[in-house]
């Protein structure tokens, strides 16, 4: 009579597969009570490695349940959760090497410092100088001022080019509305900077407090979107009360 199959010989590939293979045979043994020379020699007879690279390839089936109530192991990249459950101690710094690139890590040792309101206001500030830009590259000099720009060319025995021609009033048009998003924008982005202000009024510094009315001050030279103005006004409002 055959020998019946060891239960623990499937359970102990699904625990490596959850871990994606960064789990021991001796912390499996520890966590399904077995020997842990069964589950060396199942790793090796079963060939559990070339198993895992086809099943990661193919993806579990639909319906599967085998890793259902697994948490995986710390820092196990297949087990992170998305959106706004996300964990960040889920991101260890040895997950994150093999990741990314050693100046992105670098770039974010240094935004870790800074808290959630400085990161604002530094998104803030990046709007400011994008539209700031702006106003510069589509400057409409005066009624003439026309862009010519070749989209187009044909070639053969008859060689045409065709032309794409813009005149003042199109750009100067294409211009207001794309500063009037561009200051809409950031309108939104003061406004959830003043609200987070407040809602930790006692741990921000007088510097953040003050930011907005800085800000205000300067679109108050160059911009002239009476909306976001009047929107800004409002925001300073409130925060004086």
């Amino acid at each position: 009579m055959a020998r019946s199959r060891n239960p623990n010989r499937d359970k102990a590939y699904e625990i490596y597969k959850d871990h994606n293979g960064e789990i021991s045979p001796k912390k499996i043994s520890e966590l399904i009570g077995e020997n842990v020379n069964n589950i060396r020699n199942w790793k090796s007879s079963d060939k559990w490695d070339e198993q895992l690279r086809e099943d990661t390839r193919a993806g579990a089936p639909k319906g599967n349940q085998n890793a259902k109530g697994s948490k995986g192991s710390p820092g196990n990249v297949h087990n992170y959760k998305h959106g706004l459950y996300t964990s960040e101690d889920r991101y260890t710094k040895k997950n994150l090497k093999r990741m990314l690139p050693t100046d992105v890590l670098n770039l974010m040792g240094e935004l870790e410092e800074e808290s959630p309101v400085d990161k604002l206001w530094r998104s803030i500030l990046l709007q400011e100088a994008r539209i700031i830009r702006m106003q510069k590259i589509s400057h409409v000099k005066n009624k003439k001022d026309i862009t010519k720009e070749l989209k187009k060319v044909s070639e053969g025995n008859n060689y045409t080019e065709e032309y794409e021609i813009q005149f003042a009033w199109d750009k100067e048009n294409n211009n207001i509305t794309a500063q009037s998003k561009a200051m809409d924008t950031l309108a939104k982005m003061i406004e959830k900077y003043d609200k987070m202000i407040h809602a930790n009024w006692d741990l921000v510094t007088e510097e953040q407090k003050l930011r907005i009315e800085v800000l205000k001050s300067k679109l108050g030279v160059k911009d002239n979107n009476n909306k976001s103005i009047s929107k800004l006004e409002s925001i300073l409002a409130e925060i004086k009360k």
